[in-house]
């Protein structure tokens, strides 16, 4: 499951933004908040914050994005417990200030977290160090808890689908269109780097259900060819087109041959 989780210092609009989403955001968790509106609980966050004159970065904010598929579905529910025990483990307590919001309106269903690292003693239980390396940690250690594939899980899953894909393609494409064309067919979109040296220097694969055009992600979509194949280079791709594409110009000048031997004989009267 993709994760993200960073401290700092929050307006009320992050929490407008975190119960909005286009109209279609879910409040599916709060603790020790007693207002309902994103304007009066950052009025409540605010005020057990400046408990803690020490603490700058006040808020611990982020989000869990899973999989979606139907072999990896995870209901709401489900992602609410997720999250709350990863929160647990990087030191939210019942003493600290909770909401949680699901947001549905991209195909990628994810959940958003703010938290107020003081808790309402006036404590910061949320060390900053690391933050997201240990929450990405802590995510992956409930997912095995909770047999729900990891992000690490997915991502092996993933590159090897698409390796898969991509050498079947070379065993057709001829040329660079053709296997942008061909891994387009599987399910898949190539994006080329280009310089003037030396023409293609690298690409990107993404699979198509992966890629969201609805919002703005903080992370690139898909993987560069050396991070789905270790032995696999561009150089080795341009080869085996050169290649594929020698061996078709052979089939064709064969199949003119033998279409030019098969015509009948026409005599001259």
């Amino acid at each position: 499951m993709n994760n993200s989780a960073t401290t700092r210092r929050i307006s009320k609009i992050a929490l407008e933004y975190n119960g909005n989403d286009k109209g279609t955001a879910e409040m599916v968790y709060s603790n020790n908040l007693l207002s309902n509106t994103a304007e009066n609980q950052y009025k409540e966050m605010k005020a057990i914050a400046k408990r803690n004159k020490n603490v700058k970065n006040w808020a611990l904010t982020g989000y869990i994005s899973p999989e979606r598929s139907k072999e990896n579905e995870v209901s709401d529910e489900v992602l609410v417990k997720l999250t709350l025990k990863a929160l647990q483990k990087v030191g939210v307590t019942k003493d600290n200030q909770i909401r949680l919001d699901i947001h549905n309106s991209t195909k990628h269903k994810h959940i958003h977290f703010v938290v107020n690292r003081v808790n309402t003693h006036g404590i910061n239980t949320i060390k900053s160090h690391k933050i997201g390396e240990n929450f990405g940690k802590a995510v992956r250690e409930i997912c095995t808890e909770m047999n729900l594939k990891t992000d690490v899980e997915i991502s092996k899953e993933k590159k090897e689908q698409m390796l898969e894909n991509l050498q079947n393609s070379l065993k057709i494409a001829t040329d660079f269109d053709e296997l942008i064309e061909e891994m387009d067919r599987r399910g898949y979109k190539i994006t080329l780097s280009e310089n003037v040296k030396v023409g293609v220097s690298g690409m990107r694969i993404v699979r198509h259900s992966d890629i969201n055009t609805e919002t703005k992600r903080e992370y690139l979509a898909g993987y560069k060819l050396s991070e789905i194949a270790n032995k696999l280079k561009i150089r080795n791709i341009k080869e085996i087109l050169k290649q594929n594409n020698a061996e078709k110009i052979r089939r064709n000048k064969e199949l003119e041959i033998k279409e030019e031997l098969h015509k009948p004989n026409r005599r001259k009267f």
